[in-house]
């Protein structure tokens, strides 16, 4: 049988290659961006991956997204994801977290970690990666793409900039396109993340990762190399971490490109959700569905998916403020 990694290692070196399978990595969002940067880092053989991510496939998922396929409809995206790079090599270990990423459990979840990749599609969460960074020193990898474009900076403060060296406040809501808003491509997902990939290799390995913000526009044959920052920020110089710091309980929001909302608390929860099954399927006088670490139903119109971690998906014409009752009625907070 020959060596799985021996490609692999005639470029790298022997020393290099092993060095892999020490290596602990977080890859935060398991969505286009996610399901390319993790498989190039299971296959390469990283010692550990760590799988973060909150949401369920959904048929608008699969243009792009290639972890999954029509049957794995309504699973949890981390969960899926593990199944399949443990078939692509059972010789890693692989742990897989089902949870939204906030202030609450930020710390907890992205540290003892050589290196975080950003597979995520927000700028909520790529804040409180960067303050992780601060906080820790750990390297991260920051990527995102949209339309035919996307943008790689490996990041590692204090020895490189932050994110906030260069953009010092997320984004207000509606200033920066979404996928929902300018669609994306799929095969534009696919080189950044396995751009963002490769720069991960580097780091986890010893080698200077590039130290530009790049950026293609692949569709209209554009690319930039924007030089970095030459003097930090206050917040990496004097390790402000002000999202980690932030705390808010519960927020409701609708869902970008459906209808629908979102529910998230912060901290996290711990949801009975057996016990929330009796009291539903009383309260509704309906059968709920319990899934693991989710438990499904319906209530009039709305479809709802609670989460043990507290979180709750509603598809349906409930409105965010009627969102924010229900949940407050039936979790009783």
């Amino acid at each position: 049988m020959s060596d799985r990694y021996s490609k692999q290692r005639l470029y790298l070196g022997r020393e290099a290659d092993e060095a892999l399978r020490s290596k602990r990595v977080a890859v935060l969002g398991l969505g286009a961006l996610g399901s390319v940067i993790a498989p190039w880092l299971a296959r390469a053989g990283v010692g550990h991956l760590t799988l973060i991510d909150r949401d369920l496939v959904e048929a608008s998922n699969l243009q792009r997204q290639l972890l999954y396929g029509e049957s794995d409809l309504g699973r949890a995206k981390a969960e899926v994801a593990a199944g399949r790079l443990a078939e692509a090599n059972s010789g890693i270990q692989l742990n897989s977290v089902v949870a939204d990423l906030t202030s609450g459990n930020a710390r907890e979840l992205l540290s003892g970690f050589d290196l975080i990749c950003d597979g995520t599609d927000n700028f909520e969460a790529r804040f409180l990666i960067n303050d992780v960074a601060i906080l820790t020193g750990t390297p991260w990898i920051y990527a995102g793409a949209i339309g035919g474009e996307g943008v790689v900076w490996p990041l590692n403060p204090p020895h490189t900039p932050c994110l906030r060296c260069l953009l010092e406040e997320p984004p207000a809501g509606g200033d920066v396109d979404t996928c929902d808003s300018a669609g994306v491509l799929g095969p534009a997902v696919g080189i950044i993340g396995s751009w963002a990939a490769l720069e991960a290799m580097k780091v986890l390995t010893g080698k200077q990762a590039h130290a530009e913000l790049v950026r293609f526009d692949f569709w209209n044959n554009e690319r930039q190399f924007l030089k970095p920052p030459r003097t930090r920020c206050r917040f990496c110089t004097d390790r402000i971490t002000e999202f980690l710091d932030a705390r808010w309980s519960l927020k409701a929001s609708a869902l970008c490109g459906l209808e629908g909302v979102q529910i998230r608390v912060n901290p996290p929860g711990r949801l009975d959700l057996a016990t929330l099954k009796d009291r539903l399927e009383t309260r509704t006088r309906s059968p709920w569905r319990l899934a693991g670490m989710m438990l499904k139903g319906r209530e009039g119109a709305d479809e709802i998916t609670l989460f043990a971690d507290g979180r709750a998906l509603v598809h349906g014409p409930m409105t965010p403020e009627r969102a924010r009752s229900w949940y407050t009625e039936v979790i009783g907070c």
